[in-house]
């Protein structure tokens, strides 16, 4: 019973020691120090959920087998990723990463690629990264097997890290950005490549075991970044053109420091809170110091559109008041010129009356006639060179009234009453005076009467010409209607004509044939008869012999009347 004790105790204590010694470690050693996160590591027996794996999800090509997890195939344009569900929260770690490419091409494309990125950054959408998206935000380690800048050093391993505003570019091979690099032969070998990521104290290292020996090789050294935590971790691979098998055997994470970890988590996590904090006071100062300037300067705006408001009314009093002085003073100008007007009427009635006691009554009888129809009596009797004559006379005797009449109204008395009655008279006798010196002289208005008679003249003997050739137009084309009629009902006529004897040579040919059909018919009732009556040899010789006359007959006959129809069609 003690040796089965022993040997059990003995067992299980290799086992302890086997299981310890398969994880990797840093320094050589199992130190205290290092401790294996089970949320962001996985190897084979793969523990499947739903979307993947435990802790982890698959996208695009990916298929996760017994032992390993394949990105993508050796197929054409694939892209496949498995990502952690979990943040890493641990400042500082250790990542052990094996994996194998291979592929039947002598080159293959496009390589596999380690990630730790803030995914809510960028575009999800985006798989043109070695099966991850451009502009990401975080630290990407880059597996490449394909030369796309021809500078023969591929496969390469690269660092690069992105602030989520550097475009990789693909052409380049990321020179752009990159950190640092190094070649190695891990394409098609037959053992499976390992590659150990450490980030210590603001320090990235990255050493590569590209045959499995367990020896790692230095390949980037103490590149100094500043990597947040709660970042995820990230395993993604593509193919193009050329193709390759991308497959991940194992992901071991290690949090570095964990005897102190809990502390040193705690104060790193406490700057970074207190540094989001501070950046989140921040951004609320700015925010509220711009909602304060453009709140003042709505206020100012507002300020402005009433200050304009009330100097538009203040405007539009003034000049709705000056507008109301002004009426008041044509009100006030046409009362004085109305009081003036009639002042002056019955002046003038005053002097009209005087005038009148002391003429003839004759004289009285001739004025008491209408001014009106006796200037239009004398108008009558004129010739019309003497009416224009007659009218300029008027013209100047009415002139010389509006001087009498100036005369009458520079009397002292009446002077300052007639001032704006006198501007309007001057006004009047300048149009008359311009009247009477632009009145249109009797050898104009004739030389003018000529020309438009000579124009309408012409105008008028053109309008016939004009007429007259659409009439001859009208005639010609009604007659090229009619003969195009006529021609085309003669055509039709003929082509009637050819069809009607066209016709005619069918039905003939039909009643030919039936004919023929019916001669055919009583000779084979003969020839039944005759063969039920006889059935020797000479018989069927005879028959024989007419019966291709007969067929022979026929043919001729069809072939000549079918080559009469085409020549008469």
């Amino acid at each position: 019973m003690n040796k089965i004790l022993s040997i059990l105790l003995l067992s299980i204590l290799i086992l302890f020691i086997l299981r310890v010694e398969s994880y990797p470690t840093y320094g050589g050693s199992n130190s205290a120090n290092i401790r294996r996160e089970d949320r962001h590591s996985f190897r084979a027996p793969f523990l499947q959920s739903g979307t993947g794996i435990l802790y982890w999800d698959i996208e695009g090509s990916t298929i996760v087998n017994d032992d390993f997890i394949r990105l993508t195939s050796d197929q054409k344009s694939l892209h496949g990723a498995i990502w952690n569900t979990e943040p890493m929260e641990q400042p500082w770690w250790e990542v052990v990463f094996e994996f194998r490419v291979h592929g039947a091409g002598r080159i293959g494309a496009d390589g596999i690629a380690l990630w730790l990125v803030d995914r809510k950054e960028g575009n999800s959408q985006d798989f043109s990264i070695y099966g991850s998206k451009n502009l990401w935000k975080g630290l990407a380690i880059i597996f490449d097997t394909f030369d796309n800048d021809q500078n023969g050093d591929h496969p390469l391993i690269s660092v690069f890290y992105n602030d989520g505003t550097k475009f990789y570019e693909t052409a380049k091979d990321g020179s752009n950005m990159k950190l640092g690099s190094c070649s190695s032969r891990y394409r098609n070998d037959k053992h499976n490549a390992k590659s150990r990521i450490r980030y210590y104290h603001g320090l990235l290292s990255v050493e590569i075991d590209p045959n499995g020996s367990g020896i790692f090789e230095k390949c980037v050294q103490d590149v100094r970044l500043d990597i947040p935590t709660r970042y995820t971790f990230g395993v993604s691979a593509a193919t193009g053109g050329l193709t390759d098998n991308h497959d991940v055997y194992s992901f071991d994470t290690f949090s570095l420091d964990a005897s102190v970890s809990n502390q040193n988590t705690n104060n790193y996590n406490n700057v970074q809170f207190e540094r989001e904090r501070l950046e989140k006071q921040r951004l609320e100062y700015e925010l509220q110091q711009t909602q304060q300037q453009q709140t003042q300067q709505q206020q100012q705006q507002q300020q402005q559109q009433q200050q304009t408001q009330q100097q538009t009314q203040q405007n539009n009093q003034d000049k709705e008041y000056q507008e109301f002085l002004q009426y008041k003073a044509q009100q006030q100008q046409q009362n004085n010129y109305q009081q003036t007007q009639n002042d002056l009427i019955e002046k003038l009635n005053e002097i009209q009356q005087e005038q009148q006691q002391t003429q003839p009554p004759q004289q009285q009888q001739q004025q008491t006639q209408p001014p009106q129809q006796k200037l239009q009596d004398e108008i009558k009797n004129l010739s019309e060179k003497e009416q224009i004559g007659f009218l300029v006379k008027k013209v100047d005797s009415l002139v010389e009234a509006i001087h009498s009449l100036h005369v009458i109204l520079d009397d002292p008395d009446y002077k300052k009453s007639f001032d704006g009655l006198r501007d309007q008279v001057n006004v009047i006798s300048q149009a008359l005076v311009s009247l009477s010196q632009g009145s249109l002289k009797v050898k104009d208005f004739e030389s003018f009467r000529s020309t438009y008679d000579q124009k309408q003249s012409q105008f008028i003997k053109d309008f016939y010409d004009f007429k007259s050739t659409m009439q001859d137009l009208k005639a010609t084309i009604n007659n090229r209607f009619n003969n195009q009629d006529n021609d085309v009902t003669k055509s039709i006529e003929s082509v009637n004509m050819n069809l009607n004897s066209l016709r005619k040579l069918v039905e003939a040919s039909t009643r030919d044939t039936q004919k023929i059909s019916s001669i055919l018919n009583s000779n084979a009732d003969e020839l039944a008869n005759t063969i039920q009556k006889h059935s020797s040899f000479g018989f069927w010789t005879y028959f024989l012999f007419v019966q291709a006359i007969f067929i022979f007959g026929f043919v001729f006959w069809r072939k000549y009347k079918d080559d009469n129809n085409k020549k008469l069609i």
